[in-house]
């Protein structure tokens, strides 16, 4: 997730939310209270509707009779997908996917501590497999007993081999790389005799 998170307020103007987004790159942002608390998300599209008045020479078009949203407040939205600190990142990404959000903020207690954004999952799969292994063996060091497990990663995909035959300790080898960010699969095999 990225943190610090940029936040915009409901009483701010759709020209201060909108240099926030454009200023920093991002697709939305999550809009709190004073103390922090989650009340809705505002994204690009939501600043863009209805705020850009046609040229009225390039067409005949029906003159605008109604005042277009000055507010963050009036066309934020308010029911948000959020996620919590734990929150596995496959389960963020199907959120994502189904609902088409771009971003995902992260709320503890109500709170918004973090935000994680496609681009922060897109970074998780393009990790480099020695970068991959180096924290999956520094984890599996850390548990104790592992030290003789070979572990290889190639293209997201991790190969761990149990050379003791402990369908335990494959578990707990299997968890481990699973939770190693850029993880895409995890095969944890015993190790063959010669024959």
């Amino acid at each position: 997730m990225s943190r610090p998170v940029v936040t915009v307020r409901g009483f701010d103007s759709i020209r201060t939310a909108s240099g926030v987004l454009a200023e920093r790159g991002f697709t939305a942002a999550p809009v709190v209270d004073d103390d922090g608390v989650l009340i809705g998300i505002v994204t690009e599209a939501d600043l863009i509707r209805d705020a850009i008045a046609h040229d009225p020479r390039s067409r005949v078009r029906d003159v605008r009779t109604s005042t277009p949203p000055t507010l963050v407040s009036q066309v934020m939205t308010k029911k948000v997908r959020a996620a919590a600190p734990d929150t596995d990142c496959a389960d963020i990404a199907e959120t994502m996917l189904k609902h088409n959000l771009r971003t995902v903020p992260v709320v503890q207690n109500g709170i918004v501590v973090g935000i994680v954004t496609r681009r922060d999952l897109m970074r998780g799969l393009a990790r480099d497999d020695a970068v991959i292994r180096s924290d999956i063996r520094r984890n599996l060091d850390r548990c104790g007993g592992f030290e003789q497990w070979p572990v290889a990663v190639r293209d997201g995909a991790v190969m761990i081999t149990d050379p003791v035959d402990d369908p335990h300790a494959r578990e707990v080898a299997r968890a481990v790389a699973l939770a190693t960010l850029g993880t895409r699969q995890v095969t944890v095999t015993k190790r063959q005799p010669p024959t």
